[in-house]
């Protein structure tokens, strides 16, 4: 806003609306990883969190082995070779994006993990002109016969549970929702807005001794590519280019080898977001040894850089037992599964009843917020039902997850006009809302009481 006497200048108004627009990106990348995974998502896998195995069975039972994290870094291809190497002495974990990089040299990971919540189904890149679905690229164009566990979201599209690897593993990363359901469930704190977060939250439960992360990149490579060849989607060099740019503002960091890097604004978080996790880890004492053996890309603060040969040369020689046998000797609990079940059955009926009750109020109350006069008795009555219907609501926490912006927007409003028609305006809208989510929510259980039929 020009308040002085002089008017900005074109060029600082251009540099202060070009701020805007890089804040913007930046901002909505944060509100974007935390909220696009809507938790009520996990209602439709009520059965596959009874059917497949929870992460939380494996904490701990990997202490004093070494974990290596595998991401889509352009460096991947520095090392990829040396990974094949690794045999079975070191706990694998590599991301959906780099799996079909690891797969053509022949390596096959422990742990395949993908928990971005978004359906791959839904998210689509141009290739050759024509537009390909990341679900194409990276599950019907990959084979996962081979791989022990494919590790998802418990929020994840329902479609991810029927992988076809040897196992499915499932865990609740970004949102701490495991007091909503009447199953025990670890709620993983370590958020960062990667999928390589979670795998790195993963390895720290699991109880590694030593940590690694390869193909960390954040950063581009000096000839401009952000991922390894064959984890490169768009071929076209206009979509590349909208897609740096939704990453935010580019700008050079410290790299690996200590000479300066390009990177942007997502990475520069996700990076943040590492560092932070180190801080904690050295805060609470746990020993872990954290490295980064990219090779490549920036450096990271709180790891220690080394190569990844340097890394498993020391800590090859450490262990005897093989990272297969770990697994083979935790026994999946079946009796534990069926008392689980059947808490989720009771869960599934006893929440179709609250959908029903909530229905039946929110009807009798649109039914006068609807009217166009109302009497002093009438508004008494919409008041009540209206508190009621909330109070029902509030008993079940995925309502209030699932309707935060219209509870925001219902509070915000009401104070904003006192007037009886544009109070009654905020709450019919709100109502609206509400029976909306509360029929996908009943919805969801219907599909889910069906499915436990079946089985």
């Amino acid at each position: 806003l020009d308040v002085g006497k002089n008017k900005s200048t074109p060029e600082k108004l251009d540099n202060i609306k070009n701020l805007i627009t890089k804040g913007n990106e930046t901002a909505w990348l944060r509100f974007n990883t935390i909220n696009r995974g809507d938790a009520s998502r996990v209602l439709d896998n009520l059965y596959n969190l009874g059917k497949n195995r929870q992460s939380l069975e494996f904490h701990g039972k990997f202490f004093g082995r070494a974990a290596i994290i595998v991401c889509p870094g352009p460096s991947l291809k520095k090392n990829i070779k040396l990974l094949k190497s690794a045999g079975d002495k070191f706990l694998i974990i590599c991301v959906l994006h780099a799996y079909k990089a690891l797969s053509e040299e022949g390596i096959n990971p422990h742990i395949v993990i993908h928990t971005d919540p978004q359906n791959l189904k839904e998210l689509n890149f141009q290739r050759n002109g024509e537009s390909i679905s990341n679900w194409e690229e990276w599950i019907e164009n990959s084979s996962f016969e081979d791989v022990n566990y494919f590790a998802v979201s418990c929020s994840a599209s329902p479609e991810m549970f029927n992988i076809k690897a040897k196992n499915i593993m499932w865990m609740s990363p970004a949102l701490s929702i495991g007091e909503f359901l009447p199953i025990d469930m670890f709620d993983y704190k370590r958020v960062g807005g990667s999928v390589s977060h979670s795998a790195f939250d993963l390895a720290v439960e699991f109880g590694c001794s030593a940590v690694a992360l390869v193909g960390q990149d954040l950063a581009f490579a000096p000839t401009g590519e952000l991922y390894v060849e064959n984890a490169e989607l768009e071929s076209d060099d206009i979509d590349k280019k909208k897609r740096i740019q939704r990453l935010g503002d580019r700008h050079y960091v410290k790299g690996f080898n200590g000479k300066e890097v390009e990177t942007n604004s997502s990475f520069s978080f996700f990076a943040n977001q590492y560092t932070k996790f180190a801080n904690d880890l050295n805060t609470q004492d746990t020993n872990i040894k954290l490295f980064n053996c990219t090779e490549g890309g920036r450096f990271i603060e709180g790891f220690e850089h080394c190569s990844l040969e340097a890394f498993m040369s020391n800590y090859k020689e450490k262990v005897s037992t093989t990272i297969a046998s770990i697994f083979n000797a935790i026994e999946d609990n079946f009796e534990f599964k069926a008392t689980e079940n059947k808490k989720l059955r009771q869960y599934i009926a006893r929440n179709l009843i609250l959908s029903e009750e909530i229905r039946k109020l929110i009807k009798s109350a649109l039914s006068i917020a609807m009217k166009e006069r109302h009497t002093n008795d009438e508004l008494l009555k919409f008041d009540k039902i209206q508190n009621k219907s909330i109070k029902n609501m509030k008993s079940n926490p995925f309502f209030t997850l699932g309707l935060q912006r219209e509870m925001y927007m219902l509070q915000a409003g009401i104070r904003a006009d006192n007037s009886v028609a544009g109070q009654l305006g905020f709450h019919k809208d709100f109502l609206l809302a509400s029976q909306r989510y509360n029929e996908n929510f009943k919805n969801a259980l219907v599909r889910q009481k069906q499915i436990f039929y079946r089985h």
